[in-house]
């Protein structure tokens, strides 16, 4: 019922979905499709979208929504604009539309109902449709006093430069056709207390829709720490995990590295294995409260003056979140990143379904138990030490002794891999090289080494 309700609400029929390529057809590479959407990722539009949303004084979501260039109406309308034009572009296939609620909010000096927009466009996939990635980034910005609905609270880092990430990446990814379904969102009430992902979250939950992974965008514009350094080179890649190092979000976030590795030059993913930087929280939390695969994707280091602050000057240095504080070359790369993560999942067949694990009791190998999806044309297994923070190793399905097990699994053994000191994993291949993120063995529970101690500690 609930998959039904998700194809209701994307709006889904036959008659929309791309059809399977003819005989003699080539599939094309996932390098070269990568490659060629990363070449049209423009630093000047994503420039263009922050100074413009920055135009509006304020987008705080108290702000008026009376005007057309000012306050968080304005900016909600011009938005939907942007997006409609990349729909435009991408023959019926990217819907645009406003997510419009009014929720509770806690927070001091606030109504306790607030209203809420999302701005939200949706590709639909063109084989697998029901499997949904998802980008975003929050579009509402606030000053030093969290309530004030009318003083100038420009934003442009935190956090219209992740807006302008989820608006470029759109603008790319509109006119090429994905297996699976890539949602961009626009948060509204971010500031608030994540009012808006809050909302959108809830209902994709309700609504029993499939989230492989969310990509949350907040604070990515910004290159000149606190400390007068640049830093340009890498993004953190924030991830929860309710215990250990192996949750669903932990795999996407080994993904986002992946994908950058594969993709973008000269440009890296630091895994930071916290949900988010210390006691501080963002849209991706939504996600991971619903049960969703989430991560933050954030500058290296913060210049706090640059966020929530008026636009003053103190012992003779400027304060605000302007524009000519934000790095959009750096932007560019961020944009390239999410562009390679998108492209790389949304091609690729879903990650397997891991069952077992086990280390074979005569040697030093271990055997996996898995099931691949059907569109999956390869598998390949990746290892790692438990204190490893990414995957080290790499087998392919030719090394590993697959043989048939039982109805649609299958078993692997991986040669001189002791599991006892390491994670192992399992990730689908398409016939275009596309990977999904990789799936790990459930860890055994408690009642699994009770029988285990039962026969002799084995």
């Amino acid at each position: 019922m609930n998959r039904q309700r998700w194809a209701v609400w994307l709006g889904l029929t036959a008659g929309l979905c791309a059809q399977a390529p003819g005989d003699g057809a080539a599939a094309p590479s996932i390098e070269r499709e990568v490659a060629a959407a990363l070449r049209e990722i423009d630093a000047a539009r994503l420039e263009q979208t922050v100074r413009t949303l920055v135009g509006f004084g304020t987008r705080h979501v108290l702000s008026r929504t009376d005007s057309a260039t000012e306050g968080t109406g304005a900016a909600r309308r011009w938005l939907r604009e942007q997006f409609a034009a990349c729909a435009a572009a991408s023959g019926g296939r990217l819907e645009v539309a406003l997510q419009e609620a009014t929720v509770p909010c806690t927070r001091p000096g606030m109504p306790k109902q607030v209203p809420i927009v999302n701005v939200v466009a949706t590709l639909r996939g063109t084989s697998d449709p029901e499997r949904v990635y998802l980008v975003g980034g929050h579009y509402d910005s606030r000053n030093s006093k969290g309530e004030d609905g009318q003083g100038a609270a420009p934003g442009a880092v935190d956090d219209a430069s992740g807006t302008a990430v989820a608006l470029e990446a759109c603008r790319v990814l509109a006119t090429r056709r994905l297996p699976a379904t890539v949602v961009f969102v626009a948060f509204d009430g971010e500031e608030q207390g994540l009012l808006g992902s809050q909302a959108h979250a809830a209902q994709l939950a309700a609504a029993g829709a499939q989230v492989d992974g969310m990509l949350g965008c907040d604070i990515v514009g910004n290159t000149r720490g606190m400390d007068g350094v640049r830093y340009d080179r890498h993004l953190r890649c924030f991830s929860y995990a309710p215990s250990g190092n192996d949750s669903n979000g932990r795999s996407l976030a080994r993904a986002v590295s992946f994908a950058a590795r594969r993709h973008v030059a000269d440009f890296g993913v630091e895994l930071i294995f916290r949900g988010d930087r210390y006691g501080r929280g963002g849209d991706h939390r939504s996600y991971f409260e619903q049960g969703f695969a989430a991560v933050r994707l954030t500058e290296p280091r913060e210049d706090f003056s640059r966020q929530h602050q008026n636009v003053v000057e103190r012992a003779g240095a400027p304060y605000g979140d302007l524009p000519e504080f934000a790095d959009f070359a750096y932007m560019q790369n961020v944009t390239r990143v999410v562009v390679a993560t998108l492209m790389e999942l949304a091609s690729a067949p879903p990650p397997p379904l891991v069952r077992s694990a086990e280390l074979l009791r005569d040697r030093y190998d271990t055997a996996v138990v898995f099931e691949l999806p059907p569109s999956a044309a390869d598998v390949e297994f990746v290892w790692r030490a438990t204190t490893a923070p990414d995957w080290q190793h790499v087998v392919a399905a030719s090394a590993a002794n697959l043989q048939p097990g039982r109805g649609n699994q299958r078993r692997a053994t991986l040669p001189g891999v002791c599991l006892d000191d390491v994670v192992v994993g399992v990730r689908s291949i398409a016939p275009d090289g596309s990977r999904s993120r990789v799936a790990t063995p459930p860890e055994p529970d408690r009642f699994d080494q009770r029988r285990d101690q039962a026969r002799g500690g084995r």
